[in-house]
């Protein structure tokens, strides 16, 4: 623990206090003990401030503003701003404690050692020559990886969509129902899916799946060329030959016999 003296004049001397105690679990009687902590932990607090009804923490570090940093946010502390410093009520009775939630500082600490202050008045690093302050010592260590452990399913998801829709869909030959479809439970391995609709060429395949996936798949089938209709020839229907011999005969003969009844009517 670091104690700093303050200016000679009786002020001072009347705010003259025990020092601080910055424990990880319980009070020591003289220096703080090291903490050795991971980030994300909540690391307990306290100790005895006369003098003080306000105490105002702030951490230093690597890659850290050289002023400190507050507790919560992680944000600079601004001499004379207390609003930027994490603040903490002493009790009538001259105790304080502050339960630290690391995981609250907004930014990941680099794995090495820190100091933690707290100081009688709001007071950055580079200010506190004539302040009253203690200091409490932190190693943070790397975090730890959290290795996770996928438990797949027994079955298998598979999702067909069609253009045109409402297509028929079998797999390994059994049918399973019309598109958009969604067939859950498929074994894990090789499998044909076969989607086919009349008119259209039928749409093949051979998918793999693991057990537990969940796959998406969109066919287009594609029409049949229709077959052109047979070329058939026009004929007229038939008649008799005498008929048509006599067609071209009969005309004149009747338009002759017409202009002889017309002149000798007159």
């Amino acid at each position: 623990m670091t104690r700093q003296s303050v200016s000679p004049d009786a002020r001072r001397l009347f705010r003259y206090f025990l020092p601080l105690l910055l424990t990880a679990a319980c009070f020591f009687p003289s220096q703080g003990a090291l903490i050795q902590a991971i980030q994300g932990e909540v690391i307990p607090l306290g100790g005895i401030a006369t003098g003080a009804d306000v105490l105002y923490l702030f951490l230093t570090g690597p890659n850290l503003p050289p002023q400190g940093i507050s507790l919560v946010g992680g944000t600079p502390v601004i001499t004379g701003d207390p609003s930027s410093f994490t603040r903490v009520e002493v009790l009538t009775d001259g105790t304080w404690s502050y339960r630290w939630r690391t995981g609250d500082l907004g930014r990941i600490l680099d794995p090495g050692s820190y100091v933690l202050y707290a100081v009688e008045e709001p007071r950055a690093r580079p200010d506190l020559d004539d302040a009253s302050y203690t200091t409490q010592a932190i190693i943070f260590g790397p975090p730890v990886e959290t290795q996770v452990v996928t438990i797949p399913s027994e079955g298998a998801t598979l999702s067909v969509t069609s253009t045109p829709g409402m297509s028929g869909v079998t797999l390994d030959g059994r049918p399973a129902g019309a598109t958009p479809l969604t067939i859950t439970g498929i074994p894990a391995g090789s499998h044909t899916l076969v989607v086919s609709r009349d008119g259209y060429a039928e749409y093949r395949t051979d998918i793999t799946l693991a057990a537990g996936e969940q796959r998406e798949l969109s066919v287009v089938l594609q029409p049949l060329t229709p077959s052109p209709p047979p070329v058939t020839a026009s004929l007229p229907p038939p008649t008799s030959p005498g008929r048509l011999a006599s067609v071209p005969i009969l005309a004149p003969v009747a338009a002759a016999l017409a202009v002889l009844a017309l002149r000798r009517r007159r």
